[in-house]
């Protein structure tokens, strides 16, 4: 990855250089905030570590500025972890790491190996999601291009061409087979390479050049997919001489005759993913349809054979845009059966989450430019929505009326799943599966502001486990992180749902109560909370009693701002912890400053003991 250091401090640079040279093919160094910024348009690095207090622009007045235009891109700052304003001001900001000095190095490398981790997990996951998209648009091509040549021929080798780019491939080829009974030998049909010093066969005779293994499998429409150390050495001397580690192989089939095969190359030894596989497979199917119906263009059966084993549902509709063949995939995908569908419009497919002006844009771009890609929701049979990844394309005759339309679709629910998942990640502490500070400050915000304008109050809870350290020096980081899933657990069963228990760090744990009616609710669930100290927990058979002090605040009284709210309680804690500990404080230590509609006067000081 790419790493971006920001720091006046010319030792400090050093260390950091030096460290991070195992995780990093490029180190850009700035000493302040503007040249910081200034490297980040210029390089757009994959980590920005950065000093808050710089000249001329510090750390947090820089991530604000990339955080306005880059919203992915990992930050971690160095900062004392004791000024919890600035620590605040930095998750509102979107930093993802806090770091201190000096810097301990086992520390500091874990905390660098996870952001790299990530950094790469995430764009490889991107890059692979892109790749399938780009397999399956140029698949979706292909097919518009071959039926609208007479001749396949004219357009496979710029298709072929976009299918290797799609995949990211070096090489693509294409063998025919002798057309002889023993199909003993095969000759060069298309042959492109990205190598200029790669040597392509211009025939192959499978016995002589010891590929009879292949042979068998291909005539069984079984694919061929390694790399070099798979093979022997008659194979990798074919693959050296196309320059190539890597080698897919798929048949291609006329009329259920095995007629030749398509390879795909690369220059590393990362065999391709099943899921392209798959994909590629389809544009096997492709090449073997276009053959076969290369005299005859206009006639639809092509389509249908080419997808009909494919993973990608296929629907085409005549110039009324009824529906004259489906392909099985898309029956599953939909719920459907064949006998229902055909000759229904696809708008049965509607599922009622876009406007009207989602499909007039639409329509538009496919009568304008023959062809519309994107993402729609949709609704099966049963009634259950999934999103699908969308291409359309128009078939035109001879004097350019639209005669078909072609739209090739894949369920992408799942993806979108997963990117929820890391969404709840992000926001969620993953050993309690409580919510982090940037999900409390986000709901702690938003409740100030409805509490603003409708004059509602808020109660905001910070609890500390006393002696929490000895714990976990005792008996292990084990038994102490079981604890917290305890106390955690059990924060959650006492407040209501539209409550916000958050895991604030190590051993603290804050609570938001919105919409707070009374003081008699809020002492009666500090009390509740209180008493998590008289259960001791057993844990493989030790008994250990938890200490908990509390401090509380509530706005407006103590704060009108998420900082002021946050600091009170915590000074509210600490309070409780001089005053000997396991004990529950409120920011203003004469309760009868506060005042509440619907609450007498005269009973507040009781509410608040």
């Amino acid at each position: 990855m790419s790493i971006l250091i920001v720091d006046d401090d010319r030792t400090t640079i050093s260390i950091l250089h030096h460290m991070l040279k195992p995780y990093a093919d490029e180190i850009y160094l700035a000493s302040d905030g503007i040249e910081g910024l200034s490297h980040y348009k210029t390089y757009h690095p994959d980590l920005i570590l950065s000093d808050i207090n710089m000249p001329r622009m510090n750390g947090l007045q820089m991530v604000e500025e990339i955080r306005k235009k880059d919203e992915d891109v990992k930050i971690a700052i160095f900062t004392d972890f004791e000024k919890r304003d600035i620590l605040l001001k930095a998750i509102e900001l979107g930093v993802n790491q806090f770091l201190s000095k000096p810097f301990e190095a086992k520390s500091f490398s874990k905390t660098i190996q996870q952001l790299h981790h990530d950094i790469v997990e995430k764009r490889e996951a991107r890059n692979e999601l892109q790749r399938q998209e780009n397999i399956l648009h140029a698949i979706n091509e292909m097919s518009y291009s071959f039926l609208q040549q007479p001749n396949w021929m004219v357009a496979v080798h710029q298709e072929m061409k976009n299918l290797k780019d799609a995949a990211k491939a070096s090489c693509i080829f294409i063998y025919e087979n002798e057309h002889d009974k023993t199909c003993s030998s095969a000759h060069q049909l298309l042959y492109i390479n990205d190598n200029e010093k790669a040597k392509g066969k211009k025939s192959i005779h499978y016995r002589k050049h010891h590929l009879m293994r292949w042979k068998n499998r291909l005539k069984k429409n079984q694919l061929i997919n390694g790399n070099k150390n798979d093979y022997d050495k008659s194979k990798t001397k074919l693959l050296n001489m196309f320059k190539i580690n890597s080698l897919l192989i798929l048949p291609i089939f006329v009329q259920e005759q095995w007629w030749g095969f398509l390879g795909i190359g690369n220059g590393h030894s990362e065999v391709l993913q099943e899921t392209n596989v798959e994909m590629l497979g389809t544009a096997a199917s492709i090449v073997g349809s276009a053959i076969h119906n290369s005299n005859n263009r206009t006639s639809l059966e092509m389509s249908s054979a080419v997808f009909q084993h494919t993973m990608d549902g296929v629907v085409i509709t005549d110039a009324k845009n009824n529906i004259v063949q489906i392909n099985d995939a898309a029956l599953q995908i939909t719920g459907y059966d064949r006998d229902t569908i055909l000759g229904k419009n696809p708008n049965i497919l509607k599922s009622g989450n876009h406007e009207k002006q989602f499909y007039q844009k639409m329509w538009h771009q496919l009568h304008d430019e023959g062809c519309w890609q994107g993402e729609v929701t949709n609704r099966k049979k049963n009634g259950e929505a999934y999103i699908a990844w969308l291409s359309i394309n128009t078939i035109k005759n001879n004097q350019g009326e639209i005669e078909n339309f072609i739209a090739v679709f894949s369920d992408v629910t799942l993806h979108r799943k997963d990117a929820r998942t890391q969404a709840y990640l992000a926001t969620h502490d993953p050993l309690t599966g409580l919510s982090n500070r940037i999900l409390l400050n986000d709901r702690l915000e938003h409740a100030i502001e409805h509490a603003k304008r409708f004059e509602k109050h808020i109660g905001l809870i910070f609890c500390d486990l006393d002696n929490f350290k000895p714990i976990n020096d005792t008996y292990g980081h084990t038994v102490g992180d079981e604890i917290l899933k305890r106390v955690s657990h059990y924060l959650k069963d006492i407040f209501r749902k539209e409550d916000t228990v958050c895991r604030f760090g190590g051993d603290e744990f804050v609570i938001l109560i919105e919409e707070l009616e009374n003081f008699q609710y809020l002492d009666s669930i500090l009390q509740r909370v209180n008493q998590i100290t008289t259960t001791p927990c057993v844990i493989n058979g030790i008994q250990i009693t938890i200490g908990m002090s509390i401090g509380a605040s509530i706005y407006p009284y103590d704060g009108t701002d998420s900082d002021r709210l946050l600091e009170a309680a915590d000074q509210a804690m600490y309070r409780a912890k001089r005053s000997g500990k396991n004990r529950i404080e409120y920011s203003q230590s004469n309760p009868q400053g506060y005042s509440l509609d619907h609450t007498p006067q005269n009973e507040i000081f009781n509410y608040m003991i």
